[in-house]
């Protein structure tokens, strides 16, 4: 359900007779479309539009089609003049009534990051009923699984309604380090091919068969499985493990951000009317939906709302790279799963939440979590403020609950270090554990694996002394910046290059940005309190793209920033406003 926004590109109607006339349609198009992405269900296949209905809705539309064409056609055009002066990298969406485009999947693969685009590939599977010929997937095994026990299990990512792998970018660089993973763009969405188009394609049981059969092919013998999936990505991973479904002895536990519980027959009614409407009605809709760029409906019905321009353009870029074809296929054939199936789930299973999410509420978290409390008999979605975490130890399974404060729908990407944290903690204490960082440098014992070579490490100055920037003046010193390097610590150091001896000798460093790709042979944790570690990935031998290069300016900017102002608070307090810098 995540990034459900199936119309392309940010279009501002520029002309006030069209804005008024549009205004005129917008409020039953936005209560429709909004209940329909917030929304799970299974419905009939619904009939074509009789003669009669059609033309009266292709009169009653004219107009707005008309006044529309003109200014939308001269936008277009200068803004994709203005993109490619730029040299931005931008999702191609959909132009109305198109369903065969390929630009959406180019679009999604350039815009990958360097860990996604090494480690993917696009494969055709067959499921019996249907032949999905370009799903991409990503696969990555971790790089030391031949040193440590044979139970690592697959961890598989299941997007949502509308997303793709990208979401799961941050979550997958952390888990990379931790065990197998997998994560699958599914059919016509991200960077797979929308082919086959025939509606069943893409209703639930499909949806479930084709993750079933790529979960086949990448699993090893008598390897475990875990799963996590956000929004419609959890009713496909609930509707997998719970008894009777396709992978339901072979699942270790189950992570599910942000799943929908129940719908209502209102929601039902409403989302009826949305996959009626014709698609050109409907990127008619979505088009002024996204007025505002990244601060539109479109994008601020995801995110928190103090979410930064970053998590605001990667949502807005997600909205772009999701289809209207596809997103009106997986709508209209999703089942959410019933009680009776979440309680029949036997695996370990964590539920979270976001307090400031618009799609799927912290209610139908809720509502979930009582499911499994007997003493609980609720049947609806309750409007209390809901507890930031609690755990429930039933006959069948275990199932924790946590609510992430000040994050949206979109929190893969909003919060990813506190949404990792919480993943970790579970499934090192209730699946296994060998997922955890620390577990697994114990178990190594930093082995000789961990530093390519040691000899050469030891020689290697630990801390450097401040880097200096030459001045373009000879005359004048040079200027000192706010950066030391230093070598790759290791977490039982003999001669004090560990974390915990770093952060007492150097007392000036209050940031470590770790630039590696690879598992660090030390635990962050055990930093002092007085030093934040920051996970900046990088693949090494190939060069960083310019949104990396940008992505870790921005870094260090919020860093210098978040320094200034933390400065900034503690002068005030003591009232020394003559060292305070404005």
């Amino acid at each position: 359900m995540a990034s459900k926004d199936p119309l392309s590109g940010q279009h501002a109607l520029h002309s006030s007779s069209t804005s008024a006339l549009t205004a005129g349609i917008s409020d039953s198009l936005y209560t429709a479309y909004a209940a329909a992405e917030s929304t799970l269900v299974h419905f009939t296949p619904i009939q074509h539009f009789g003669r009669t209905e059609m033309v009266a809705t292709l009169c009653g539309a004219a107009a707005l089609i008309f006044a529309c064409c003109g200014a939308l056609g001269k936008h277009r055009r200068t803004e994709r003049d203005g993109r490619r002066g730029e040299g931005t990298e931008h999702g191609g969406g959909v132009d109305s009534g198109s369903c065969s485009r390929t630009s959406a999947s180019s679009d999604a693969v350039s815009a990958d990051p360097s860990l996604l685009k090494k480690h993917s590939q696009t494969i055709s599977v067959s499921t019996g009923d249907y032949t999905y010929p370009g799903i991409r997937i990503f696969y990555r095994a971790h790089p030391k699984a031949s040193v440590l026990p044979p139970r690592l299990p697959l961890v598989v990512f299941l997007h949502g309604l509308g997303g793709q792998v990208q979401q799961f970018q941050h979550v997958i660089d952390y888990f990379v380090h931790i065990s197998h993973v997998l994560a699958i763009d599914l059919p016509g969405c991200g960077a797979s091919e929308f082919s086959p188009k025939d509606w069943n394609a893409y209703t639930t049981t499909a949806l479930c068969s084709v993750v079933a059969k790529i979960v086949e092919e990448f699993r090893e013998e008598n390897q475990q499985v875990l799963l996590i999936g956000h929004s419609m990505g959890c009713a496909l991973g609930a509707t997998l493990i719970t008894k009777g479904g396709l992978m339901e002895g072979i699942c270790a536990g189950f992570i599910a951000i942000s799943p929908k519980a129940t719908v209502s027959d209102k929601e039902k009614k409403q989302l009826e009317t949305a996959i009626k409407l014709p698609e050109f009605a409907f990127n008619l809709f979505r088009m002024y939906d996204r007025r505002g760029g990244i601060y539109s409906k479109s994008v601020s019905r995801f995110v928190g709302e103090h979410a930064s321009e970053q998590v605001r353009r990667m949502q807005l870029h997600f909205n772009e790279q999701s289809r209207t074809p596809v997103w009106r296929r997986m709508a209209r054939g999703l089942r959410l799963p019933t009680r009776e199936d979440w309680i029949g789930i036997r695996q370990p299973i964590l539920l979270l939440g976001s307090t400031e999410d618009k799609v799927t509420t912290v209610g139908e978290v809720d509502l979930i979590h009582s499911w499994f409390d007997p003493a609980k008999k609720t049947g609806s979605i309750s409007s209390d403020k809901s507890d930031n975490s609690s755990d429930i130890g039933s006959p069948s399974a275990t199932v924790k609950k946590c609510i992430i404060p000040d994050a949206g729908h979109g929190v893969m990407y909003e919060t990813p270090q506190v949404l990792c944290g919480l993943m970790a903690e579970f499934l090192s204490k209730h699946v296994d554990e060998v997922l955890s960082l620390g577990w697994q440098l114990l178990y190594l014992k930093e082995d000789k694996w961990l530093l390519k070579n040691l000899e050469k490490w030891n020689r290697i100055q630990a801390v450097s002394p401040r880097i200096v920037k030459k001045s373009k003046d000879a005359s004048k010193p040079p200027l000192k910046t706010p950066f030391r390097a230093m070598k790759t610590l290791r977490q039982n150091d003999s001669n004090g290059h560990n974390p915990i001896e770093f952060s007492r000798t150097w007392t000036d460093v209050c940031d470590v940005i770790d630039i590696s790709h690879e598992q660090p042979p030390y635990d962050p944790e055990t930093f002092g309190a007085g030093v934040k570690y920051h996970k900046y990935a990088t693949v090494s031998k190939i060069p960083p793209t310019l949104d990396e290069v940008a992505g870790f300016i921005k870094l260090v900017d919020s860093i210098h920033f978040e320094y200034d102002l933390n400065t900034a608070i503690s002068l005030i307090r003591r009232r020394d406003f003559s060292s305070l810098r404005l």
